[in-house]
Parts: C-alpha cells; sequence; structure tokens
C-alpha cells in the first residue's frame, strides 16, 4: 500500500477587495505534497464562488512567492499564494 502524500502549508493572501469576500487578509491551507497551482486555485474558488462570479478571467493577479505561476507548478511547504485584483469591476 502507498503511504499518503506528506501534508504541507501555503499561506493564501488576499488584497483588501477580496478581503470583502474572504473576510480574512490571510489564511493557512494544508493541503497534500504534489498539488499543483491550479488545484489550489480551485480549491480557494470552491470556498469563496463570489470571486470568480465578480471578477471574470484575467481581472485577478495571481502570485507564487512573489512570481506569476504556471498552472501545473507544485505547491511546496511554505509557499505563499497571492491574490489581488488587478482592476476594478463594476
Amino acid at each position: 500500500m502507498k503511504p499518503f502524500p506528506k501534508p504541507i502549508k501555503i499561506q493564501i493572501i488576499y488584497d483588501k477587495e477580496l478581503q470583502k469576500i474572504t473576510g480574512v487578509a490571510s489564511e493557512e491551507a494544508v493541503v497534500s505534497e504534489g498539488l499543483n497551482f491550479l488545484m489550489m486555485l480551485k480549491f480557494i474558488f470552491d470556498s469563496y464562488p463570489e470571486i470568480p462570479k465578480i471578477y471574470p478571467p484575467g481581472s485577478m493577479e495571481l502570485r507564487l512567492n512573489g512570481n506569476p505561476p504556471t498552472e501545473f507548478e507544485i505547491l511546496n511547504d511554505g509557499d505563499k499564494i497571492e491574490l489581488s485584483i488587478s482592476y476594478l469591476v463594476n
């Protein structure tokens, strides 16, 4: 039997606009080792479905440890994901 993936901690940081939806400036997520950025983003949007409803694709700036992520970039323990609104949507 394969061992379970090791848990890792990821910090998610929201800008002031997104804090109006999330109610927090940041939060820590415990996820399985080997998770990619795109799946983590899906988990965030599943937790806060208002975000993708209010802010269409292209209106958010996404950063992983200060750099633009690739979709399938594998997350590591201690990574920081920053989400901010590129422009305000009416």
